[in-house]
């Protein structure tokens, strides 16, 4: 195989797969600005997809959960662990770990209240991020995650040269995002018939959630257009970016064929 061969291959496959992703966020888009929030009073037995906006409320006996990096007790989060790493040329930050975790939590809009269960949404959660400088201790929490972690290692060895001391390792970068209690909150899920209410609650006779009902379910801490906002910045990078390395692929690749 010859190197505009391979060239135009990589190119492609890489293009390909982010041309898809950047699709993937813009459909997301789509589906957000399509419809406009309910009244959640009006998901009482309603089943199908919905958009609601109100503020996160913790649900009774659900409790909360501890993002690992701050120690913040919340309705939801996301984590990431990222280390940066130069080969040759090229320096990108790589992602060593990563997961999600929630509760089922209530959004109040004021006249009602709903139950939602996160799991398996999509989240957007405002990022908190602490970047580390190679040869810097860890704060404590953050030490104690990376200590009960495997794939993750400190980078916070040195060589000592006498006359100076020349820091190892990598910049690592921590990055959160949370549903705090009482923050405003965005979510576009599917309703379904939830548990019986007691009789004058203002809690609906429904649950919010379940990922493989709609083709979307997303939970933000902002607006309905603040998270298509959020999104879509990203969404059109990668699909700009994705379009162009299929583009130079094609070309490198029908370039072989003249």
């Amino acid at each position: 195989m010859v190197l505009p061969q391979l060239v135009g291959i990589v190119f492609l496959t890489i293009g390909g797969f982010v041309l898809l992703r950047g699709g993937r966020e813009l459909k997301t888009v789509f589906h957000i600005l399509r419809n406009d929030p309910v009244p959640v009073r009006s998901l009482d037995g309603h089943t199908g997809p919905v958009e609601i906006t109100g503020t996160a409320v913790a649900n009774e006996g659900a409790g909360t959960v501890t993002a690992p990096f701050t120690g913040s007790e919340c309705l939801v989060y996301t984590y990431e662990v990222e280390e940066y790493r130069s080969s040759g040329k090229h320096s990108n930050w790589e992602t060593l770990d990563e997961g999600q975790d929630g509760v089922d939590f209530i959004v109040d809009d004021g006249n009602a209240r709903v139950r939602v269960n996160p799991d398996g949404a999509d989240v957007r959660f405002e990022s908190q991020s602490v970047t580390v400088s190679p040869g810097t201790e860890l704060p404590e929490r953050l030490a104690a995650y990376v200590e009960r972690t495997e794939g993750v290692e400190a980078q916070d060895g040195s060589v000592n040269l006498l006359v100076t001391e020349i820091s190892l390792g990598n910049k690592q970068r921590f990055t959160e995002r949370r549903l705090d209690v009482g923050e405003d909150v965005y979510v576009y899920g599917q309703a379904m018939r939830g548990p019986a209410t007691a009789w004058g609650s203002n809690l609906v006779d429904a649950i919010v959630g379940d990922s493989n009902a709609t083709p979307v379910f997303v939970i933000s801490d902002t607006s309905e257009r603040g998270t298509a906002r959020r999104i879509v910045r990203g969404a059109i990078a990668e699909t700009v970016f994705g379009l162009v390395a299929v583009i130079v692929g094609s070309v490198a690749l029908f370039s072989t064929l003249l």
